[in-house]
């Protein structure tokens, strides 16, 4: 697995992950996502383009994520889920409680904006 970090404008970051997600990788992973989302406001989008196979660890990280920027009142969200591993988010329920959107402007975007109080 390899990560790529950058920091967009308005200080949204960027994780662009290529390769797998599984046992060995996702604690890296979930290292580089807790420390984007260890301050107050923070704002993260993992790009997940490159990845065709996560396992349960890997979704363990994405819960982990949404709730990390829910407790620093931040924004998390996941962009460009291939079908396989869409279908894996799906399958155990988690699609209500991530927020994904279909490409990486899409979500920059999203994340951008202050988040909604329900």
């Amino acid at each position: 697995m390899e990560l790529k970090r950058e920091v967009l404008g308005d200080g949204v970051l960027s994780i662009r992950v290529a390769g797998r997600i599984d046992a060995l990788t996702a604690p890296e992973l979930e290292k580089e996502v807790a420390a984007v989302l260890a301050v107050p406001l923070a704002r993260c989008v993992l790009d997940l383009a490159q990845v065709d196979y996560m396992s349960s660890a890997g979704l363990r990280v994405l819960m982990k994520g949404a709730r990390a920027a829910a407790e620093v009142q931040g924004r998390f969200a996941v962009c460009s889920v291939q079908e396989t591993v869409y279908n894996v988010l799906a399958m155990v329920g988690f699609l209500p409680l991530i927020e994904i959107h279909e490409n990486h402007g899409l979500a920059v975007e999203a994340v951008g904006k202050p988040a909604q109080r329900e």
